[in-house]
């Protein structure tokens, strides 16, 4: 079973074709990764510790063609220093979209986000009903205490209730 965060093959060319570009440029390999982490949501570091033990191996022989290009850059630029060097720019790295999908995808993203709204209006109409009965139980526990103060008061006034105790 394959990790869902592991490296998938777009993810290590897009890594490995802009560390070599920043090589040729004179970047250093730091910037690849922070470069390569915003495409593809993963920390400079996993970038960096992924060239290291995975793919520096695999693109040797393209990374010293990368350093030989920056040096006769370099050099050219030292012996002519009103010459130019068309420096070419980093491919950018666009996965391919199955519009089928995304369509499914946003579809399954609906179906949840209805879900969700039902229960929170199942909720919401539980609170309010909870409300209700928690606001009328005070004034049952009053209406009770009112009526057993009314019994004891006519108790009292019918005598049938004898404040001394009975000498028997």
């Amino acid at each position: 079973m394959q990790r869902q965060d592991g490296w998938t093959l777009e993810d290590d060319i897009c890594l490995s074709e802009t560390v070599i570009n920043c090589i040729e440029q004179g970047e250093t390999q730091l910037n690849a990764f922070k470069l390569v982490a915003k495409k593809t949501n993963r920390t400079p570091a996993a970038c960096g510790f992924r060239w290291n033990s995975n793919l520096r191996k695999k693109y040797e022989q393209q990374i010293n063609q990368a350093k030989l290009k920056r040096k006769q850059a370099q050099g050219v630029l030292k012996k002519h220093p009103k010459l130019s060097v068309s420096i070419p720019s980093v491919k950018t790295y666009v996965p391919e979209i199955d519009i089928d999908q995304v369509i499914s995808s946003l579809q399954a993203l609906k179906e949840q986000l209805e879900g969700m709204r039902t229960i929170i209006s199942s909720l919401q109409n539980r609170n309010v009903e909870l409300e209700q009965q928690l606001n009328s139980k005070p004034s049952d526990v009053t209406e009770d205490m009112r009526n057993l103060l009314e019994i004891i008061r006519r108790a009292e006034k019918l005598g049938l209730t004898n404040k001394e105790k009975p000498a028997i």
